[in-house]
């Protein structure tokens, strides 16, 4: 029986992949309990689990607006915030566990956990490759220069649990890595929609741009059948919605996505995953290229499961690729593969293969 504790930060689709193999905990026997950020506390609480706030952490709400750069630099503060660390070591103090589960983004936390000795699983919640080479750019160096030497962080010793699509990595040297599958395919079935259907899924952190991007997205559906939400981060009085196009704030996916044809999204590896393994194609536009929404669309144009558009594009750039991918033909076909496969694939049990190897190594 493995207990865990997992550290998160609010960040967008991370907090899914957590929550999904703390039930898989729980499910084998074991007990998971979080800390997380007050915008997440109400959502663990209501999945069942133990959930204590951040005492010293640094404050970071991803619906926050700004430009790329004030954006990033929060990120990058939020990131390398050493009081997270601090916060996760006293938890551990007061209540050990067998193993710390880590969000990646984390890595002022982790560097704190590690100093003291915790036995730490880094939880990867999109590419590994990714952030092989974002540790590097960037928001790496921003990191770097608040104090915390991210890529000795992220190659640190020790298990790294990584919840994304295999045949979207690249090729990458490091030790310790655990490729579970993407926990979004957890409960998936093919979809099957008796008309065309868009859903239209943008990020739920506040990105430059975004709400401008989704006013092209929607001009776009005009006369189609479509679902868009909005998200905490965008003001829905603003947009103009054509006939056709239901807009909410929220939608819940897993009761959605059975019925649609097609998701255009920001590339956010949690929003592409949970297509896929439904079998749906998708429609990149990557609007933070920051992130890893460019390498997610670049991976999806590869392995021919959908395409990829500028965050730019007009209208009818947009609508000619929604009409090409309503179409049947080898697009919806590879999708509907890699969703079987996907489907296929245990990523819940998985980890906590990963999660009691982690545990007995350190007993």
């Amino acid at each position: 029986m493995t207990t865990v504790l997992f550290a998160t930060l609010d960040a967008g689709g991370n907090l899914p992949p957590a929550l999904a193999i703390a039930r898989a905990v729980v499910d084998a026997g074991g007990s998971a309990r979080f800390l997380a950020a007050p915008a997440q506390q109400a959502r663990i609480a209501a999945a069942g689990f133990p959930v204590e706030p951040y005492v010293t952490a640094r404050r970071f709400v991803a619906t926050e607006p700004g430009n790329l750069v004030a954006v990033s630099l929060r990120q990058a503060r939020a990131f390398a915030d050493r009081g997270a660390g601090r916060d996760i070591v006293a938890s551990y103090r007061r209540s050990p566990t067998d193993v710390v589960v880590v969000d990646c983004l984390l890595v002022g936390g982790a560097a704190e956990a590690l100093a003291a000795g915790l036995p730490v699983v880094s939880l990867v919640h999109t590419l590994f490759s990714f952030f092989d080479r974002a540790v590097d750019g960037p928001l790496g160096k921003l990191i770097r220069m608040l104090g915390v030497d991210a890529p000795a962080i992220l190659h640190a010793p020790g298990t790294k649990l990584v919840t994304a699509i295999p045949e979207f990595e690249s090729p990458v040297d490091a030790a310790g890595l655990h490729h579970v599958g993407p926990t979004e395919a957890i409960g998936a079935v093919a979809a099957a929609p008796t008309h065309p259907r868009v859903l239209v899924s943008l990020s739920t952190a506040a990105v430059p741009g975004q709400d401008r991007m989704l006013q092209r997205i929607l001009d776009a559906l005009d006369g189609l059948s479509a679902l868009a939400t909005t998200g905490p981060a965008i003001d829905p009085r603003r947009l103009r919605v054509p006939a056709g196009v239901d807009l909410r704030a929220y939608a819940d996916h897993t009761a959605e996505l059975p019925t649609v044809s097609l998701v255009v999204s920001h590339g956010g590896h949690g929003t592409t995953a949970r297509a896929l393994a439904h079998g749906i194609p998708v429609l990149v536009l990557p609007a933070n290229p920051l992130t890893d929404q460019p390498v997610i669309g670049a991976a999806v144009a590869r392995l021919g499961v959908g395409e990829t558009l500028s965050s730019r594009a007009k209208p009818a750039a947009i609508r000619a690729a929604i009409d090409r991918l309503l179409a049947d033909g080898p697009v919806r076909d590879a999708a509907s593969a890699l969703g079987r496969r996907l489907r296929d694939q245990h990523p819940g049990e998985a980890a906590v293969r990963v999660l009691e190897e982690a545990a007995h190594r350190v007993r």
